[in-house]
């Protein structure tokens, strides 16, 4: 059994009706099993919404979940910093309508001690989004994320990258696959380092940053998880074809490895209906 798995931010504001049904048609396209979107809005009334969800539907794709209601519930509170945030875009998983899925709440884990909440918090629940995937053969943890970029959310971008990872940590070790787009690293050398943003600053943050942004692109390997495009293509210096977003490689596919991969690539066709270019994997299962 193959498993393909796709994940994609859609964010494009121009002629957003349009958009999302020439994203809609590219994602046919690509016969993916498993899609990852992230930066979807959800419009007034929820009516881009339930465009995706019809369209998913009408895929072969009618397992659903997403966090845009996070993400509105958060939008209509006057509390800072959510007043200044805007929250008017989530995620969406959605996975093969023969299988079935399950959305997992925005809670950190049971029997947390109250003291630690800060440490595992972020204003931008709506970015982290998990389910639990169970096909007829297998059970696998969805993750699907966006890191907020650095240079407007700067502590909030770091709090993503540490609630990924330490709620990772803290299940040990399942099978998973994480991804989305991660507005990192700044640069990757020939010889496998990222360089991850802030390593240059001279800030308070600068340490936190760069554990936070390292934890994730080079720090999973204790929990058996891989990056797939690397696994498949080695290192050296970078080409477009191997880039999703301006020259650099922000979207991501982190995999357990109980899950091998047969092929990982950047389709840059999706660039016509998005400012990223979608990463494709698929696994044998």
């Amino acid at each position: 059994m193959t498993i393909r798995v796709m994940s994609w931010n859609v964010n494009k504001s121009s002629n957003r009706e349009g958009r999302i049904n020439e994203q809609l048609e590219f994602i046919r396209n690509c016969n993916v099993d498993v899609l990852h979107l992230q930066e979807v809005r959800y419009g007034t009334d929820n009516k881009w919404l339930d465009r995706w969800d019809e369209g998913l539907t009408e895929l072969g794709l009618g397992e659903i979940e997403h966090s845009c209601d996070w993400a509105s519930e958060l939008s209509d509170t006057t509390v800072p910093p959510h007043s200044d945030i805007g929250h008017d875009n989530g995620h969406i998983t959605a996975v093969n309508t023969e299988w079935h899925l399950t959305r997992a709440e925005p809670t950190i884990r049971e029997n947390i001690d109250e003291s630690e909440r800060g440490f595992f918090d972020t204003h931008f629940p709506e970015k982290v989004l998990t389910t639990s995937l169970r096909t007829a053969n297998k059970e696998v943890d969805l993750w699907n994320i966006r890191a907020v970029p650095g240079n407007g959310w700067g502590e909030e971008k770091i709090k993503i990258f540490e609630t990924v990872y330490d709620r990772l940590s803290a299940e040990g070790d399942k099978t998973r696959i994480l991804t989305g787009d991660f507005n990192s690293p700044k640069a990757e050398l020939p010889d496998g380092q990222a360089i991850p943003f802030g390593h240059d600053k001279r800030s308070g943050f600068r340490r936190r940053k760069v554990s936070a942004e390292l934890n994730i692109l080079k720090g999973l390997g204790h929990l058996g998880m891989r990056d797939v495009f690397r696994e498949q293509h080695g290192y050296g210096d970078l080409e477009v074809a191997d880039t999703s977003w301006k020259s650099k490689r922000f979207d991501h596919i982190f995999a357990s490895d109980d899950l091998p991969a047969t092929s990982c690539w950047y389709d840059h066709t999706g660039l016509e209906s998005s400012d990223h270019a979608p990463i494709i994997a698929e696994f044998g299962v």
